[in-house]
């Protein structure tokens, strides 16, 4: 984790994707992994005795944040938020972690796995689980519950359809590649099993392990979830991690208790000082959507840290102020204006592509990002969805087709060209159609989306289109995109539902170290579970973009990412694609007190980490 100051901005910036929605791998380049605490000291050199007395400690450690989770059932596609990983990470941990640098590391797991390609093509990987693990409720941890896990899973899921399913998971991508009836429970630590052929994302299969003795099977699951709770209704479900789930005040507050019984962090994982239980005995997470009131509660001692999405007035706010300690960990997240392909106007590939070449992204890096993270962000945006601009097999698909970069000579011919006629006012108008209006909606009360909203609002009227911004407060905004009769619409490709209950989305997608995983906003909807709100529906994409899970060799995997990508942000692969804006690439906004805590903890941005993964760093001062 390296130390942000405003004014001196420095950092790598971690390249992947996403599967979550913040409404906020190996290949990856690695970030800075040196934490400071207040004393300035590294992750690995923690001052001797500091988390002696830990399990002694009676402290509260506060989180200060905008959103608060609909439920706890993260697979949820209803849900499918960051924060809801971010709270389940203190509560579940899996057999891989994710560290600080963006890559994959055994957190469950003795050591990394064996993986073996057969000569079939197919690939077996064998795990070790470590020694001495437990449930808070004091059951072994063993390798059952990893295979009642996937069979929670796939219940009721047929792998040659890919149909049926009685667990809620927005996507089986992979899971479903490992056959049945190759599990081998050699002991209660040693498991393997073999999958159809190799699978570049892999290691994402079981970053959550569920508790074989608590939760019976997927009918179970799907109802304990909710309110993470014993079937009974007596208790919360027992955990893995650090924190056990405590008392949830809803609209207010969220609790977490310390897991006495906790069998630590990994030995080997650097990112952890503390591989015992955690020093704060309580956490509460304070739900406080207004940006300045989460700034107000730092500075007034009544938070001890926020991990947030960026905005201005946290540089403002901290700035060089050695009360605080700034330590954006930037991860795979993107910003980016989705278009919606049965919308009135945008299912036209060329008035999408039109609005690709007027967009000037150069415009919102100046004026938001580049003040706020420097030089570490590209000031022409971002023009890839699978690999982010760090990364070294990034491309700028986008941008070398010529789009968002305020090219109105070519918006202008493409507009003409449709049938469109610029008005006396300058915005266009079609015969059928009518006039060029868009709405843009995103997560209301986010201040830095919303001033980018109204700069390309601005800009793009000088191209002759009219932006109307229609936002819907916090996580209510999802139930737009991905509300029931728009998804009813992409799923029938256009039969039922309602098609124009938005035109234009604004949000993130965040995820993990494997790009692999953001091929499920893109794949022909299927069900109400679809994590393509977009509606693009290509069976050559789908063939295609799945395979490239399947490529062994990484450059060769890394080039079908990016070549997968042109069907999405271009018009290169496919005519009537072209239907993602990528905007930029944005860490997080982490800081945390010096005045409240003797010392912080590393907060990765990925999916299944977050700033309580490795809680038991935080020590608040006594």
């Amino acid at each position: 984790m390296q130390k942000l100051r405003f004014g001196r901005r420095s950092f790598a910036v971690l390249g992947a994707t996403a599967m979550l929605l913040a409404a906020c791998g190996a290949e990856d380049e690695a970030a800075d992994t040196a934490a400071p605490t207040t004393d300035g000291e590294s992750a690995a050199e923690a001052p001797a005795g500091l988390y002696d007395d830990c399990a002694s400690q009676t402290g509260e450690l506060v989180w200060a944040h905008e959103q608060e989770p609909p439920d706890m059932h993260l697979d949820d596609p209803a849900n499918n938020l960051t924060i809801t990983a971010w709270i389940r990470a203190a509560l579940w941990e899996g057999l891989y972690g994710i560290s600080e640098a963006g890559a994959y590391t055994p957190e469950l797991l003795a050591a990394p796995a064996t993986v073996t390609e057969n000569a079939d093509g197919t690939v077996t990987i064998a795990y070790v689980l470590r020694d001495g693990l437990t449930w808070s409720d004091g059951t072994p941890l063993t390798s059952a519950d990893v295979k009642h896990t996937y069979d929670v899973v796939m219940e009721g899921f047929d792998r040659e359809t890919g149909e049926g399913g009685v667990y809620l998971v927005g996507s089986r991508l992979g899971i479903r590649d490992i056959l049945p009836d190759s599990w081998d429970l050699a002991s209660d630590t040693e498991f393997s099993f073999t999958m159809e052929a190799f699978f570049a994302g892999w290691p994402s299969l079981f970053t959550e392990v569920m508790p074989a003795h608590a939760i019976a099977d997927a009918t179970a699951a799907n109802a304990q979830l909710p309110e993470w709770e014993l079937a009974d209704g007596s208790g919360p479900l027992p955990s893995s991690g650090p924190m056990i789930f405590g008392e949830w005040n809803r609209g207010v507050s969220l609790g977490l208790d310390r897991n006495d019984a906790y069998h630590g962090g990994h030995p080997d994982n650097v990112d952890i000082r503390n591989k015992g239980v955690a020093c704060a005995a309580t956490v509460r997470i304070n739900f406080v959507a207004d940006t300045d009131a989460q700034i107000n509660a730092l500075q007034a001692g009544e938070a001890d840290f926020i991990m947030t999405q960026p905005q201005l007035q946290f540089g403002e706010a901290f700035g060089d102020d050695p009360d605080f300690t700034l330590a954006a960990s930037p991860g795979p997240v993107f910003e980016h204006w989705g278009l919606n392909t049965f919308g009135r106007h945008v299912s036209d590939p060329d008035v999408r592509e039109a609005l690709a070449f007027a967009m000037d992204k150069s415009r919102v890096m100046e004026a938001l990002y580049t003040p706020l993270f420097g030089e570490a962000l590209p000031a022409e945006g971002l023009g890839n969805t699978y690999w982010l601009s760090n990364s070294p097999y990034y491309v700028d698909n986008a941008g070398d087709a010529g789009y968002g970069q305020g090219d109105i000579a070519s918006s202008d011919a493409l507009l003409t060209g449709a049938g469109y006629v610029k008005g006396a006012d300058g915005i266009y108008e079609h015969p059928e159609r009518g006039r060029l209006t868009l709405r843009v909606g995103t997560t209301g009360g986010n201040v830095l989306r919303e001033l980018q909203q109204q700069i390309l609002q601005e800009q793009l009227s000088e191209a002759g289109f009219e932006i109307e911004i229609d936002n819907t407060p916090g996580a209510a905004y999802f139930g737009v995109p991905f509300g029931e009769d728009h998804i009813a619409c992409v799923v029938s490709q256009g039969a039922e539902g309602n098609c124009e209950t938005w035109e234009i989305t604004q949000f993130a997608w965040v995820g993990g170290p494997w790009p692999g995983g953001q091929t499920v906003a893109y794949l022909t909807p299927q069900d109400a579970g679809t994590n393509n709100t977009y509606g693009y529906a290509n069976a050559e994409f789908d063939e295609f973009a799945s395979a490239c899970d399947s490529i062994v060799d990484d450059d060769e995997r890394a080039a079908c990412y990016n070549e997968a990508d042109a069907y999405v942000t271009t018009r290169t692969k496919d005519p009537n694609g072209l239907f993602m804006l990528p905007l930029t690439q944005k860490p997080s906004f982490y800081a945390y007190s010096n005045r409240r805590l003797e010392a912080g903890a590393i907060a990765p941005d990925a999916n299944n980490a977050g700033p309580l993964v490795y809680v038991v760093d935080f020590k608040p001062r006594a």
